[in-house]
Parts: structure tokens; sequence; C-alpha cells
């Protein structure tokens, strides 16, 4: 099975969670993307702006998940950042939605999200006492 490396940011703004729907999609993840010829750092500044048009800044380290993909026969390994915004983010390209999640979204089980994110990253984010 093929493997990529896949960058991803948590940002959270008045206790609730930026997830993102591609189109076509019905579920929700973190926006990121593929690296390419750049550093994590650069691939998710790129990302952030391609996706939901703004700057990210104030980045941060968080944790690596690895997973086999959702919508693709490849192992992924996501090192995933914490990052700040100062603008209103709005789709961009490939996303549809723009999803500001509380707490009590997630634990009610409000949106569908990929595995990976709701069963690894928000609980690690919630474990943290980030959300």
């Amino acid at each position: 099975m093929e493997t990529k490396k896949r960058v991803g940011a948590i940002i959270i703004q008045k206790g609730k969670l930026l997830l993102v729907r591609g189109k076509g999609f019905k579920e929700l993840w973190i926006p990121g993307g593929k690296i390419e010829a750049e550093s994590e750092e650069e691939c998710l500044k790129r990302e952030i702006k391609e996706e939901i048009g703004v700057t990210i800044k104030n980045i941060k380290f968080f944790g690596e998940f690895s997973s086999p993909s959702f919508y693709s026969q490849t192992f992924t390994i996501n090192r995933i950042y914490l990052g700040e915004i100062n603008n209103n983010p709005t789709p961009q390209n490939e996303i549809e939605d723009i999803i500001w999640l509380s707490k009590e979204d997630f634990i009610n089980k409000k949106f569908p999200m990929i595995p990976l994110i709701k069963k690894e990253i928000i609980p690690a984010i919630i474990s943290a006492g980030y959300f």
C-alpha cells in the first residue's frame, strides 16, 4: 500500500473547531493536504490559503496520526498542527463548506466525519484541553 504524508490544521476560535467538507463529499475533515516539494509549514500555509482563503500563523506541532485513507487505497501519515487565523475563512477551490464544530456538536454526532477525525484527532484535542 502506498504511503502519503499530509499536514492538517487545528484551528479553534470561540470554542469551536474549523472543519471543511470537500465538493462531492459528505464527511468533514480538518483543512490541509498532501506535502509536495516543500516543508510541512510551507505546505500548511499553502493549503490553508488554497482551501479557505486565509493565512495561518502561530503554527505549533500537535501530533502525528496514521491511518489508511478513508477515500483511497493508501496509508496516510497525518502531521497535525495548531494554528490561528485572523480573517473569516471562506470555501475556496475544492472546498464546498466550512463548519465551526462545537464540542456539543461532536458529542451529539451532528455531522459525519472521516474516522480519523472522529475517533483520534478530536479526542486528542479534547484530551489536551484545547476543545
